[in-house]
């Protein structure tokens, strides 16, 4: 069902570090992984305000998955062959991930070379950008 939020684009990567991320529960019933009515009003605020400060404190919780407070390339890499994958599968042009990776670190221009923080990310003006070219495949 998550899957289908917005533009139906969401990768399985990022949707099950959704429910890594945030309170949530599985219904007894059937299994299925569920979360409760204000966890969901913040994800979709979070998903139709991307470059704003809060959206990316929420989005940034669910993308750092070592807890270091930084993306580096393995990172990236891992979120966006989800995307990569996708649009192959549906037959469009896709750029490598290497060059993905350099154009996101461009775009950041972060402090440090080759880790973005979450700072980073909120200055760079451009963070709602980089945010969906790794978490949404529209």
């Amino acid at each position: 069902e998550f899957s289908h939020f917005g533009s139906g684009m969401l990768t399985d990567v990022f949707i099950d570090r959704v429910f890594e991320e945030y309170h949530t529960y599985r219904d007894s019933e059937t299994g299925e992984r569920e979360m409760d009515y204000k966890t969901f009003l913040d994800f979709v605020l979070a998903m139709e305000n991307k470059n704003s400060r809060e959206a990316i404190q929420y989005v940034w919780k669910i993308i750092d998955i070592h807890h270091k407070d930084c993306l580096d390339g393995f990172v990236i890499n891992y979120f966006f062959r989800a995307i990569h994958n996708i649009l192959k599968t549906h037959n469009v042009s896709v750029p490598s991930v290497d060059d993905v990776k350099d154009e996101i670190f461009d775009m950041v221009k972060a402090k440090t070379p080759g880790v973005i923080t979450q700072q980073d990310l909120c200055n760079c003006r451009q963070g709602g950008m980089v945010l969906k070219m790794i978490i949404d495949a529209e």
